[in-house]
């Protein structure tokens, strides 16, 4: 029987597609495509499902599936961007969004697939290309397209698909707004690789999907030979490329409305704490969004330990009114993040790093162990680690801690946080000249933090420059006004700070 939906109707017989009374012209694939879908509304199809369904499992290109979903949007008088019947369930595939009709039948039975949409955003990471015909550098493609996917696991809730090399390079591939349509892609990344002599010049870019539009591009230059460039390359598009990316999710799941789900609360707290800065404002308001976060999806493991570690760090640096308070939530967010989730690193890293941070160290240690074996990428955890050995005399293992934290770590606010501990810990191991380096190199990533400022300020101290040292804290005092005894205390210790109050009055 003919089927109808809204004011289209099928004709499977006679092979025609009219709409308001217009028939519809189109390829065979696309007819059969909405046939396919208009039988089964309601039900998700992943990629590998329509292939099989409608092309009988023989092999396709991803342009072709593209180009039939989109005709098939264009016959129905819909469009990517619209969606109103052909829907891109972001990370599963498709689903045909009416209610089907058999003419002279009742309403089609079929159920809406239970499980709810990921909302989560999603990169695509494409082959570097080769702008030469170069066996080496085809492998330097791959390795540096494999090593960028797993680094970037680190990003929570980012979905990270890894395209292969394909077999004919000189192909051309389906554009980011078709790979958005057909694979729910919010983001795509790629490049150019090229040998100079014996260095590697690098081009990399991200696109958003939707538009087609330049997020971030860099190129990065880089000296061989081939083995060095294989361990060099991937940290050095990470480090320039995660900040980008990390501010385009900000702008993707920011939801003025108020109706944000508790995944979006969790990515915009997470982006506002790498872009903001880890002052006092960008605390408070990460913590409301995280509480909301985890009031909306109370087994979601990354907001409470995301909020543990918001919260614990606060009360370390004296960033909170109420330190009792913050010390008290802190922990029990870490402890509820680990009951739920004591596999996934990042939530390890969160939650141990809180830990350490309220004074529970030997809790903590374990956990941000852990965390690293799961993920050596974890620079979190790594600089976590440091950080505790720093606090527990072991200061040359913290030190080699904090700079691995470091290397491996995007180029973002954190890294004034992380470079502020290694300073203090440099400090201690009485490395005066590298301690002011990395005291210096940390104000610098971290412009509106007084944190650094402080460590600075007591590093010349030591060095007998008290003049340099009033001039570090009083950009210290301009940065925050109310900065207290407490605060500074936090920061280089309890002798230093008594010094440097006398230096203030």
């Amino acid at each position: 029987m003919p089927l109808t939906f809204d004011d289209c109707q099928i004709d499977i017989d006679t092979f025609q597609l009219r709409c308001k009374g217009e028939l519809r012209a189109m390829e065979p694939k696309v007819f059969d495509l909405i046939v396919h879908f208009a039988r089964h509304p309601n039900q998700v199809f992943s990629h590998e499902d329509l292939i099989e369904a409608v092309w009988q499992g023989r092999f396709v290109s991803e342009s072709a599936i593209s180009t039939c979903i989109k005709n098939a949007r264009k016959a129905l008088g819909d469009s990517g961007e619209t969606q109103r019947y052909i829907k891109t369930v972001r990370g599963r595939g498709f689903r045909f969004d009416a209610q089907v009709r058999e003419i002279g039948g009742a309403p089609s039975d079929a159920k809406h697939d239970a499980r709810p949409e990921v909302s989560t955003p999603a990169l695509l990471i494409q082959p570097f290309r080769v702008l030469a015909d170069d066996g080496e550098m085809s492998q330097l493609s791959s390795a540096l397209v494999a090593d960028l996917g797993r680094i970037l696991t680190r990003i929570p809730l980012l979905r990270i698909s890894v395209q292969p090399m394909p077999i004919d390079v000189t192909a051309v591939g389906p554009t980011p707004r078709e790979l958005h349509e057909v694979h729910g892609v919010d983001f795509v990344l790629d490049g150019t690789l090229q040998r100079l002599g014996e260095r590697y010049r690098f081009n990399a870019q991200l696109l958003d999907a939707r538009s087609g539009f330049q997020l971030w591009s860099d190129q990065i230059n880089l000296d061989g030979p081939l083995d060095k460039a294989l361990d060099e390359a991937p940290i050095a598009v990470i480090a320039r490329l995660e900040p980008q990316l990390q501010k385009a999710i900000y702008a993707s799941v920011r939801s003025p409305g108020g109706d944000a789900g508790s995944r979006q609360l969790f990515l915009e707290a997470a982006s506002l704490m790498v872009l903001s800065g880890w002052g006092h404002e960008a605390f408070i308001q990460a913590a409301e969004l995280l509480r909301k976060s985890r009031d909306l999806e109370p087994d979601f493991a990354l907001a409470h330990a995301f909020l543990s570690l918001v919260m614990g760090f606060g009360d370390r640096v004296g960033l909170m009114s109420d330190r009792e308070q913050a010390k008290a939530e802190s922990g029990q967010a870490a402890e509820r993040a680990l009951a739920l989730d004591s596999l996934d690193s990042t939530v390890l890293g969160y939650a141990g790093c809180a830990l350490a941070d309220i004074g529970q160290a030997e809790r903590a240690r374990p956990i941000l162990e852990s965390a690293v074996e799961i993920s050596p990428a974890n620079a979190q955890a790594w600089a976590a680690l440091g950080a505790l050995d720093v606090v527990q005399g072991r200061t040359e293992q913290g030190i080699e801690g904090l700079k691995h934290g470091i290397a491996i770590s995007p180029l973002d606010s954190r890294l004034s946080v992380w470079g502020t501990i290694l300073s203090v810990g440099l400090l201690q191991a009485k490395r005066l000249d590298d301690a002011l380096h990395e005291g210096r190199l940390a104000c610098r990533r971290g412009h509106r933090s007084y944190l650094p400022r402080v460590a600075v300020a007591g590093i010349y101290l030591v060095r007998k420059e008290p003049d340099q040292a009033a001039v570090s804290l009083q950009e210290a005092y301009r940065l925050k006004s109310d900065l207290s005894p407490l605060q500074i205390q936090s920061v280089v210790g309890r002798e230093l700070s008594v010094g440097l109050r006398r230096l203030k009055s």
